[in-house]
């Protein structure tokens, strides 16, 4: 996810659609905020919640997600002029 924010920042990869780039910076700053549904310092739950995020996140947005490590492997490959 965070490899595909980079790439489309740069540029370097457009073919998100808006809904899943949104869904993508979203969960990733949930997960990063320290305030959340359920405290961090929560033992055992309080990374729960941010688990259920990324999966939801993750699944919702798996095509793309595929199609964009699809291009980065094609990308790598290609030689360099």
């Amino acid at each position: 996810m965070l490899r595909l924010i980079r790439a489309y920042y740069r540029r370097e990869y457009r073919n998100v659609p808006l809904q899943n780039l949104v869904m993508i910076v979203g969960a990733i700053i949930y997960i990063l905020n320290p305030f959340d549904l359920i405290p961090d310092w929560i033992a055992g739950l309080g990374f729960a919640d941010d688990a259920v995020v990324l999966a939801f996140a993750v699944r919702q947005t798996r095509q793309t997600l595929d199609d964009f490590m699809t291009w980065e492997i094609a990308s790598r490959e290609r030689p360099a002029l």
